[in-house]
């Protein structure tokens, strides 16, 4: 009984204000001023937002219609009180998160997802109030913690969605470096990047074996992290680091351990196959620790990762 009173209700509003417009539109009404829309908009909101109440607080949709007439008619006062500038914006933004997070409020557990938009769109109303007195380092890092920040929330209030933990880490490691770009050498920055990056992969396989996927990017990151650390650590210093093809060996070899560790669980998990990457990454390595950067490095590789190919290929099979 409760729906069909609100759409007969609101039936009856739809109505009444199409033969408003009407009217208006063929000249009968004279145009109405900014506080009369003022006015409407914010008999409107109040009446939404008894539907509202009516159908239930769970029927949390009906908050976008009431908030957002409330910030058009905020919007509409601020117009006649002179403001001119980004805040103008700010209203509109809020009526449209505001219900995410009254859903999310209601139902913690079953509306986890609200948290995102609701979050997103409070620190885009931040932004937009601060964007004229506040650096640009501070506006990126505020938009990717913002972003990380649900993610991080939502794997807090439940374990088992593990994979929020990766974009939650991923943002706000990001974030953090966007802040002190102008206080760390290039090369630590990506060094700091790709280990922040890499830490939540490691988190995700030692918590359960069964993501034994999740070494691959860890694995592969921690590789390209000590690579550019040692290119920090090395800078302009002449020394064995220095000579063409190391740090791309040292490179392979970590990418090549990283197959090798996943090959060991091979027991438990379907990782046979990682002792081929395996040794075709050493075999890598050694090229590009040996030949550097001349032009048989290339061919050669491609050579050596084929003779690989053909080994395990040819090779007996064990008996089962």
């Amino acid at each position: 009984m409760k729906i069909k009173w609100t759409n007969l209700f609101w039936g009856i509003i739809l109505i009444a204000a199409g033969g408003l417009f009407l009217a208006q539109n063929l000249g009968y009404l004279d145009q109405l001023g900014s506080q009369v829309w003022m006015i409407i908009f914010g008999i409107a909101s109040l009446l939404f937002f008894a539907t509202y109440f009516v159908n239930g607080i769970h029927n949390w949709g009906w908050l976008f219609p009431a908030f957002i007439f409330a910030a058009l008619a905020l919007t509409l006062w601020m117009a006649d009180q002179g403001i001119d500038d980004p805040r103008m914006g700010a209203p509109i933004l809020a009526a449209v998160g505001l219900p995410f997070l009254a859903a999310f409020a209601l139902s913690p557990r079953r509306n986890w997802w609200a948290l995102i938009p609701a979050w997103v769109m409070a620190v885009v109303v931040l932004i937009v109030l601060l964007a004229d007195q506040v650096q640009g380092e501070w506006i990126g890092a505020l938009v990717l913690f913002s972003i990380g920040l649900p993610f991080l929330l939502v794997f807090i209030l439940n374990r088992q969605n593990w994979w929020a933990l990766i974009p939650a880490w991923s943002l706000l490691v990001v974030g953090l470096i966007t802040l002190l770009s102008n206080l760390i050498v290039g090369e630590w920055i990506a060094v700091i990047t790709l280990m922040g990056i890499a830490l939540p992969f490691f988190y995700v396989f030692i918590r359960n074996r069964a993501h034994w996927w999740a070494l691959l990017p860890a694995g592969i990151l921690t590789s390209s992290a000590v690579t550019a650390f040692l290119v920090g650590l090395v800078g302009d210093q002449e020394g064995l680091l220095s000579e063409p093809g190391v740090l791309t060996s040292i490179t392979f070899l970590g990418i090549a351990l990283t197959f090798l560790a996943l090959w060991t669980q091979r027991a438990t998990q379907p990782t046979a196959w990682a002792i081929y990457a395996a040794g075709i990454s050493a075999a890598v390595a050694l090229i590009s620790l040996l030949f550097g950067a001349s032009e048989i490095a290339f061919p050669i590789s491609i050579i050596a990762i084929g003779l690989l190919v053909l080994f395990f290929a040819l090779r007996p099979k064990k008996a089962v």
